[in-house]
């Protein structure tokens, strides 16, 4: 059986559940991290059985797949060096902190002509995957709302916390760090939008500095409006998603993660049992894990892959919108695909 060699760029948080999946992928050979923190690499090394790497550079040279999982600020400059030598590569949401960027990495990506792999695991959820099961086959009717709703607070001291987070030069705040998950689910169900009206703001977490909660609607090319109600600095957590159609409702909350509810005028709600997004008793994010192993045996057996560069960037371009609209309160048009 063919096997992989993949060099994991970046230990923290989101790297811990990377390492965990690819670890114990049976098509991965070898597992090798690095990150600017020694240290820091060394400890999630350890913890699932993994090498480090001295440089970047020795890590790229040495792996099939560069595997990035650092802030999003950096993630160009990775791209670029992999892109350099030829490497395939997968790189987690979001695609990259501003809209130029992103067009960057696609640009280099395209011209190098590897592998690309984007790192939207919510698509692998199977609640999200039934709904848009679901509206596809004409369940709902005409779709005419995608909505999204999440609300948490970002503790100072949660291990989420890291210093690149609260400044929107580097995060581009909530709706880029955070948002881009419920952007590409509102695009994923209703097409991608081509209009955004926002209100923001910045009062809380690190005023002025961060903007940590925002309202969005907009219009969808499928003809659905959207609605997107996302905050980092709310006490009280809650986590839905849905859709609205000429003929009934989706709605689908994290407290109940594992069932999505179906309403329908006049009947009585159908229940559709998903399996959840998170195991029940050891908390694994399955969607990581779905996701990395489709990336690994993708790459191995070829085919295409379900989310594309163009899927990132049109994410980024959303939320940037959307950005652009909350500073100057007037109705902004994302960049389109090509």
């Amino acid at each position: 059986m063919p096997k992989l060699t993949i060099g994991l760029v970046g230990a923290g948080l989101v790297s811990g559940d990377h390492a965990a999946s690819l670890s114990l992928i049976r098509e991965v050979s070898q597992l090798t991290i690095y990150d600017v923190a020694p240290d820091r690499a060394r400890a999630l090394a350890a913890k699932h059985g993994a090498g480090t790497a001295p440089s970047l550079d020795v890590l790229i040279d040495t792996c099939d797949l560069v595997w990035i999982a650092t802030p999003p600020a950096f993630h160009k400059p990775v791209v670029a060096a992999a892109c350099k030598r030829g490497k395939a590569i997968f790189c987690e949401k979001p695609l990259a902190h501003t809209a130029a960027d992103a067009r960057a990495i696609a640009r280099l990506v395209k011209a190098a002509g590897v592998p690309f792999f984007m790192g939207h695991s919510g698509r692998w959820g199977k609640p999200f995957q039934d709904m848009i099961r679901l509206v596809a086959k004409g369940t709902l009717g005409e779709p005419t709302l995608v909505w999204s709703t999440r609300l948490g607070y970002l503790e100072q001291s949660s291990p989420a916390a890291a210093p690149w987070r609260f400044t929107d030069a580097d995060s581009g705040g909530v709706i880029v760090e955070l948002g881009v998950h419920e952007i590409d689910f509102i695009q994923w169900a209703g097409g991608d939008w081509q209009s955004a009206t926002a209100l923001g703001t910045s009062k809380i977490l690190a005023p002025g500095k961060y903007q940590d909660s925002v309202v969005a609607v907009g219009q969808l090319a499928g003809g659905a409006a959207a609605q997107l109600n996302l905050s980092w600095a709310d006490p009280r957590y809650t986590w839905q998603r849905g859709v609205t159609g000429t003929e009934g409702s989706l709605f689908w909350c994290d407290s109940d993660y594992a069932d999505i509810m179906h309403y329908r005028p006049g009947k009585a709600p159908r229940i559709v049992k998903s399996g959840g997004w998170q195991h029940p008793k050891t908390g694994e994010n399955r969607s990581i894990r779905e996701q990395d192993r489709s990336v690994v045996r993708t790459l191995i057996n070829g085919g295409s892959f379900p989310i594309t560069i163009d899927d990132g960037l049109a994410a980024i371009e959303t939320a940037t919108a959307i950005y652009r609209s909350t500073a100057s309160g007037r109705t902004i048009k994302p960049r389109q695909r090509r």
